[in-house]
Protein backbone atom coordinates (compact mmCIF):
# COMPACT_ATOMS: atom_id res chain seq x y z
CA UNK A 1 0.00 0.00 0.00
CA UNK A 2 2.63 2.49 0.46
CA UNK A 3 3.24 2.61 -3.43
CA UNK A 4 -0.21 4.35 -3.85
CA UNK A 5 -0.28 6.47 -0.88
CA UNK A 6 3.05 7.34 -1.78
CA UNK A 7 1.40 8.19 -5.09
CA UNK A 8 -1.42 9.90 -3.92
CA UNK A 9 1.00 12.18 -1.37
CA UNK A 10 2.78 12.84 -4.53
CA UNK A 11 -0.21 14.18 -6.14
CA UNK A 12 -1.08 16.44 -3.18
CA UNK A 13 2.56 17.51 -2.78
CA UNK A 14 2.50 19.30 -6.57
CA UNK A 15 -1.24 20.44 -5.74
CA UNK A 16 -0.10 22.14 -2.84
CA UNK A 17 3.23 23.32 -3.79
CA UNK A 18 4.01 27.27 -3.34
CA UNK A 19 0.44 27.90 -1.95
CA UNK A 20 1.89 27.82 1.56
CA UNK A 21 1.05 26.07 4.87
CA UNK A 22 -2.78 25.13 5.99
CA UNK A 23 -5.73 24.33 4.19
CA UNK A 24 -6.08 24.23 0.47
CA UNK A 25 -9.50 23.94 -2.07
CA UNK A 26 -9.54 22.23 -4.80
CA UNK A 27 -12.00 22.31 -7.92
CA UNK A 28 -14.05 19.40 -6.36
CA UNK A 29 -16.24 21.00 -3.69
CA UNK A 30 -16.13 18.47 -1.06
CA UNK A 31 -12.25 17.41 -1.60
CA UNK A 32 -9.58 19.66 0.08
CA UNK A 33 -5.61 19.42 1.07
CA UNK A 34 -3.58 20.18 4.03
CA UNK A 35 0.05 20.72 3.74
CA UNK A 36 2.24 22.27 6.92
CA UNK A 37 6.06 22.48 6.51
CA UNK A 38 6.30 23.24 10.73
CA UNK A 39 5.65 20.95 13.60
CA UNK A 40 3.30 22.22 15.92
CA UNK A 41 0.81 24.45 14.49
CA UNK A 42 -2.37 24.42 16.25
CA UNK A 43 -5.68 24.88 14.50
CA UNK A 44 -8.74 24.53 16.69
CA UNK A 45 -12.08 24.42 14.94
CA UNK A 46 -15.00 23.16 14.72
CA UNK A 47 -15.23 19.84 12.40
CA UNK A 48 -17.67 19.17 10.39
CA UNK A 49 -18.45 15.76 9.21
CA UNK A 50 -15.55 14.54 7.07
CA UNK A 51 -12.39 11.48 6.36
CA UNK A 52 -8.87 12.25 6.67
CA UNK A 53 -6.33 10.50 5.45
CA UNK A 54 -2.67 11.05 6.41
CA UNK A 55 -0.49 11.06 3.49
CA UNK A 56 3.01 12.11 4.55
CA UNK A 57 4.02 13.04 8.07
CA UNK A 58 1.70 12.98 11.30
CA UNK A 59 -0.90 14.43 13.17
CA UNK A 60 -2.26 14.96 16.60
CA UNK A 61 -6.29 15.84 16.82
CA UNK A 62 -7.29 17.12 20.16
CA UNK A 63 -10.71 17.00 21.48
CA UNK A 64 -10.73 18.57 25.22
CA UNK A 65 -8.41 17.03 27.36
CA UNK A 66 -7.56 14.24 24.93
CA UNK A 67 -4.48 13.96 22.50
CA UNK A 68 -4.64 11.24 19.57
CA UNK A 69 -1.90 10.80 16.96
CA UNK A 70 -1.88 9.15 13.65
CA UNK A 71 0.30 9.00 10.90
CA UNK A 72 0.54 7.75 7.31
CA UNK A 73 -1.53 5.41 5.71
CA UNK A 74 -4.25 6.30 8.74
CA UNK A 75 -7.45 8.32 8.56
CA UNK A 76 -9.76 10.16 10.86
CA UNK A 77 -13.74 9.71 10.72
CA UNK A 78 -15.53 12.77 11.89
CA UNK A 79 -19.02 11.80 11.89
CA UNK A 80 -21.05 14.74 13.80
CA UNK A 81 -19.97 18.47 14.35
CA UNK A 82 -16.90 18.61 16.65
CA UNK A 83 -14.70 21.05 18.04
CA UNK A 84 -10.99 19.65 17.90
CA UNK A 85 -8.08 20.72 17.46
CA UNK A 86 -5.17 19.34 15.55
CA UNK A 87 -1.20 20.23 14.15
CA UNK A 88 1.22 18.45 12.61
CA UNK A 89 4.08 16.65 14.64
CA UNK A 90 6.24 15.59 11.77
CA UNK A 91 6.76 18.19 9.17
CA UNK A 92 9.66 19.83 7.68
CA UNK A 93 9.98 22.27 4.71
CA UNK A 94 11.32 19.37 2.90
CA UNK A 95 9.10 16.44 4.63
CA UNK A 96 6.04 18.96 5.20
CA UNK A 97 2.65 16.87 6.26
CA UNK A 98 0.42 16.39 3.60
CA UNK A 99 -2.90 15.29 4.46
CA UNK A 100 -6.20 14.46 2.31
CA UNK A 101 -9.46 15.59 3.56
CA UNK A 102 -12.85 14.67 1.96
CA UNK A 103 -15.99 16.02 3.27
CA UNK A 104 -18.96 13.78 4.24
CA UNK A 105 -22.54 13.93 4.12
CA UNK A 106 -24.20 13.53 7.39
CA UNK A 107 -26.99 11.43 5.96
CA UNK A 108 -25.09 8.96 4.16
CA UNK A 109 -22.78 8.25 6.42
CA UNK A 110 -24.90 7.44 9.24
CA UNK A 111 -26.38 4.89 6.30
CA UNK A 112 -23.56 3.17 6.01
CA UNK A 113 -22.59 2.65 9.46
CA UNK A 114 -26.00 1.18 10.33
CA UNK A 115 -25.34 -0.93 7.28
CA UNK A 116 -21.42 -1.85 8.33
CA UNK A 117 -21.94 -1.92 12.14
CA UNK A 118 -25.54 -3.61 12.31
CA UNK A 119 -24.24 -5.16 16.24
CA UNK A 120 -24.22 -0.71 17.27
CA UNK A 121 -26.33 -0.48 20.47
CA UNK A 122 -28.02 2.73 19.71
CA UNK A 123 -28.27 3.26 23.59
CA UNK A 124 -24.71 3.26 23.82
CA UNK A 125 -22.73 6.62 24.22
CA UNK A 126 -20.73 7.18 20.67
CA UNK A 127 -17.56 9.43 20.66
CA UNK A 128 -18.39 10.79 17.26
CA UNK A 129 -15.31 10.02 15.55
CA UNK A 130 -12.47 7.63 15.33
CA UNK A 131 -8.45 7.01 13.98
CA UNK A 132 -7.93 3.97 11.97
CA UNK A 133 -5.53 2.39 9.39
CA UNK A 134 -6.75 3.13 6.01
CA UNK A 135 -7.38 0.10 3.45
CA UNK A 136 -6.09 -0.50 -0.26
CA UNK A 137 -9.23 0.15 -1.77
CA UNK A 138 -9.52 3.48 0.65
CA UNK A 139 -6.78 4.79 -0.53
CA UNK A 140 -7.00 3.64 -4.06
CA UNK A 141 -10.55 5.75 -3.91
CA UNK A 142 -8.98 8.68 -2.76
CA UNK A 143 -6.11 8.28 -5.41
CA UNK A 144 -8.91 8.48 -8.19
CA UNK A 145 -10.97 11.47 -6.57
CA UNK A 146 -7.06 12.98 -7.14
CA UNK A 147 -6.53 12.32 -10.21
CA UNK A 148 -9.57 13.61 -11.69
CA UNK A 149 -7.96 16.91 -10.51
CA UNK A 150 -5.93 16.67 -13.92
CA UNK A 151 -9.33 15.99 -16.07
CA UNK A 152 -11.22 18.94 -15.22
CA UNK A 153 -13.76 17.95 -17.63
CA UNK A 154 -14.72 15.06 -16.21
CA UNK A 155 -14.89 16.39 -12.21
CA UNK A 156 -19.01 17.24 -12.76
CA UNK A 157 -19.92 13.76 -14.21
CA UNK A 158 -16.93 11.37 -12.40
CA UNK A 159 -16.49 13.46 -8.89
CA UNK A 160 -20.22 12.63 -7.05
CA UNK A 161 -19.33 8.88 -8.06
CA UNK A 162 -16.11 8.40 -6.72
CA UNK A 163 -16.62 10.49 -3.17
CA UNK A 164 -19.66 9.10 -2.63
CA UNK A 165 -19.91 8.02 0.91
CA UNK A 166 -21.10 4.74 -0.78
CA UNK A 167 -18.30 4.33 -2.41
CA UNK A 168 -15.76 4.78 0.26
CA UNK A 169 -15.48 1.97 2.48
CA UNK A 170 -14.02 3.01 5.88
CA UNK A 171 -15.24 0.36 8.49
Amino acid sequence: MSGKCGELAALVDRHTDGKGNGAHATAIDSLGFMRECEPDTAIRGVSEPLLAIVLQGKKAVLLNEETYQYGVAQYLVVSVDLPLGGCAVEATPEQPYLGFKLKLDPAQLCEIIAQTNPSINKQESVRGWFISDASPPLIDCALRLTKLLDAPQDIPFLAPMISSAKSITVF
